[in-house]
């Protein structure tokens, strides 16, 4: 029994050899304790301003960017349904 050497690699296609996997699992630990770390920080910024009220600045400034990030991500599924229906199209 040969060994097939055209056979594929899993992680190789996507250019993540096995010395660098573990690039991609400390970027990944790094980035949800640095979401996590935001994420208490805001909700201490929010307590120490006397709560979630229409007369705090913080409070619009969080609104504007929930919305933001709402409008992207529609934007962003509408692009990619109307690529994919153009894309097979030919």
């Amino acid at each position: 029994m040969e060994y097939d050497h055209d056979r594929g690699v899993p992680g190789m296609s996507h250019g993540i050899g096995k010395g660098k996997r573990h690039i991609v699992i400390a970027a990944v630990v790094s980035l949800i304790i640095a979401l996590v770390l935001l994420h208490v920080v805001a909700a201490n910024s929010i307590y120490k301003a006397g709560g979630f009220s229409l007369k705090n600045p913080l409070s619009y400034v969080m609104m504007g960017g929930f919305l933001l990030v709402v409008a992207v991500k529609l934007t962003y599924l509408w692009r990619v349904k109307h690529g994919k229906r153009n894309h097979f199209k030919k």
